[in-house]
């Protein structure tokens, strides 16, 4: 009986957080949580650059979620994050009043938004002084930000902080001022795991929808339609004169599209040739999307119909050019300790972000390298040896013989 796979979340987080996590995520069946620590939020975007092959990313907390939100704008993979809410502050307010005994004029506590703290006490009906308030933003330095917890503390006018950032409490600890972190809860935290899994489940899930393609080429260039479906890994039958059609998955085509691969054949074709492909709830539906798009696919073009009747026209925005990989230094490092080429890095990179499983046999990395298995297990044996390629276990095949390792990427892709 086959399992199903785990969820592999690389989950950015403080120290301090990823043991109550790590404790909480016990709970929560078929995910992996690959931790990835700051010690200040301001050092989000740097992880993320280190981020290794996963299914989903999590951010916890909104403060690195706003240092990483400009890379997280073309993040490969699905994400999300530990969003601070009116939730979160109640809970706090609640612990302090019932632990410590503390009027709430005598707090100071610091908040991604004033308004969390304003409703809740606006909800309660709150009718006595309020407790000092500050807004925590990215351009605010962590030390003025204690500092300013520190003056009303030396100034007598609070008893207790809250604060949002783990490097603050330290800082008051240290102090040996009366302080805790904004207290998300435990329900909270495990309702956004269990999105942060279904998120996964569900980009894996349109990734393999059907599509329907169209290939209108000369009918004595059968190679060039050949070529088309190796390309998306498609299956391809006759559909009428001249005309092609093709079935693959939205995952395989969308990563075709990303890198280019349609573009360049049809640059390379001596031959003019439309290419239409479609979506749907259904083939049919995702065939007649793909008949009417081809209406409307000038020559030596590509168009798309999805199942919403949005026309797409993916070679007039171009976001990725795999080439252009070859010049990033940690990739040049990595080909140098393994003595792979650049090039052949880049592809196992491509062929990695293109799947919808982390883990890869060697039999699928050689289809996608078009190389020799043998070929291929020297690259793997190479990135084994260097510790850049994990054996991740073995797979029985449908047919008798040995069964096969199951490898999975051990280096930044992302």
């Amino acid at each position: 009986m086959s399992t199903k796979v785990a969820v592999k979340v690389a989950v950015i987080s403080s120290r301090a957080f990823k043991e109550r996590l790590t404790k909480l995520a016990q709970q929560i069946t078929d995910i992996e949580l690959d931790f990835y620590i700051y010690k200040h939020p301001a050092q989000t975007p740097n992880l993320l650059k280190s981020v290794k092959p996963c299914d989903v990313l999590f951010i916890t907390g909104t403060l690195p979620y706003l240092y990483s939100k400009p890379m997280l704008e073309n993040w490969p993979i699905p994400w999300t994050y530990l969003k601070q809410d009116e939730f979160s502050v109640s809970n706090t307010l609640l612990a302090v009043v019932a632990n410590h005994a503390i009027p709430l004029h005598r707090l100071s506590i610091d908040v991604m938004d004033r308004r969390f703290v304003e409703n809740v006490l606006s909800d309660i009906d709150y009718q006595h002084a309020t407790p000092f308030i500050h807004e925590v933003t990215t351009a605010m330095d962590n030390t003025a930000l204690f500092e300013t917890h520190l003056s009303l503390w030396q100034q007598q006018k609070i008893d207790y902080v809250i604060t949002s950032s783990h490097n603050v409490y330290e800082q008051l600890q240290q102090a040996h001022i009366p302080s805790m972190c904004i207290l998300d809860s435990s329900t909270s935290i495990l309702h956004r795991l269990e999105e942060t899994k279904a998120l996964s489940r569900m980009t894996k899930s349109e990734s393999a929808k059907v599509v329907v393609g169209m290939l209108e080429t000369p009918h004595e260039h059968d190679e060039f339609a050949d070529a088309v479906t190796s390309i998306v890994h498609g299956i391809q039958q006759p559909f009428e004169k001249e005309h092609v059609e093709i079935y693959t998955t939205m995952g395989h085509l969308n990563h075709a599209l990303e890198h280019q691969k349609l573009e360049k054949l049809i640059k390379q074709a001596p031959f003019d040739v439309k290419m239409a492909f479609g979506y749907g709830q259904s083939i049919n539906e995702a065939e007649q999307n793909a008949l009417y798009a081809m209406q409307y696919t000038k020559q030596n073009s590509i168009c798309i119909i999805d199942e919403h009747k949005n026309l797409i026209n993916p070679l007039k925005e171009k976001n990725e050019n795999l080439a252009l990989q070859i010049k990033d230094p940690s990739i040049m490092k990595l080909a140098k300790e393994t003595q792979l080429s650049p090039l052949n890095i880049s592809k196992i990179i491509a062929f990695n972000k293109g799947r919808q499983n982390t883990q890869f046999t060697a039999h699928d990395l050689s289809e996608y390298l078009q190389v020799t298995r043998r070929t291929t297990e020297r690259i793997l044996k190479k990135l084994v040896d260097k510790d850049y390629v994990r054996v991740a276990g073995e797979e029985m095949s449908y047919q008798q013989g040995r069964p096969r390792t199951v490898y999975i990427l051990n280096f930044a892709i992302y």
